[in-house]
């Protein structure tokens, strides 16, 4: 089966974790693996459990959202933060900015663009509030982490394709039916045009999806 979407969720109030954990354990790709009630806590969850995103406040006792992000940064470099905090001041969307944060969300934020952000992070890219007040210019180049329109399903297929299994393993693997491998691959080879294995292979590789190879050799 596919791996899910690791997360730490950072915050000194149970009730808005509880809160979060409740909706994103609805999402199947998604894993809630540690909590944190403090900066000093998240620090040692992200060193723990290095997860792949962390849901980071910034108001937190003992340690800061930001300070903690800068040591998560040094430990964990593989973790993605997502910053969830009540301040929209601009000068903390640039100090997170700052860190490296990939991405930064209001606390009013709905759950459906909370979800969304979790999953464009995921994938690579950055999510930044669209009620953020901080000029464009300031924000850290945003890279389409799906230039291709795939849903997630697509995402999938092509992984497996990428990674030289054939239907039949797809399937297995995401625990559906052969029919319904073969019509998503359908859907996304138009939108990416047709293409052999190979340039299939090539796509997933430019969207992060498997690593690189040369000369047969994988690289980061």
């Amino acid at each position: 089966m596919k791996e899910k979407t690791r997360i730490v969720i950072a915050d000194d109030h149970a009730l808005v974790r509880d809160g979060i954990r409740a909706r994103l354990e609805l999402e199947e790709a998604l894993e809630i693996v540690s909590e944190a009630g403090d900066g000093l806590q998240a620090i040692e969850k992200a060193r723990d459990f290095r997860p792949d995103i962390l849901i980071l406040d910034i108001s937190m006792p003992y340690c800061n959202g930001l300070e903690a992000a800068e040591q998560i940064r040094i430990i964990a470099p593989e973790c993605r933060i997502l910053f969830l905090s009540m301040h929209d001041n601009s000068e903390y969307v640039r100090a997170a900015i700052k860190t490296g944060a990939a991405g930064f969300l209001l606390k009013d934020v709905g759950a459906s663009e909370m979800v969304e952000a979790i999953h464009i992070i995921a994938r690579g890219g950055s999510y930044f509030d669209k009620n953020i007040l901080i000029d464009a210019s300031e924000m850290p180049e945003q890279k389409s982490a799906n230039p291709y329109n795939l849903t997630e399903r697509e995402t999938e297929v092509l992984r497996g394709i990428a990674q030289g299994k054939a239907n039949k393993e797809i399937a297995s693997d995401l625990g559906i039916g052969v029919r319904t491998v073969e019509s998503h691959r359908q859907r996304m080879r138009e939108k990416l045009g047709g293409g052999n294995a190979a340039q299939l292979t090539h796509i997933a590789m430019e969207l992060g999806l498997v690593a690189k190879t040369v000369s047969g050799a994988l690289v980061p």
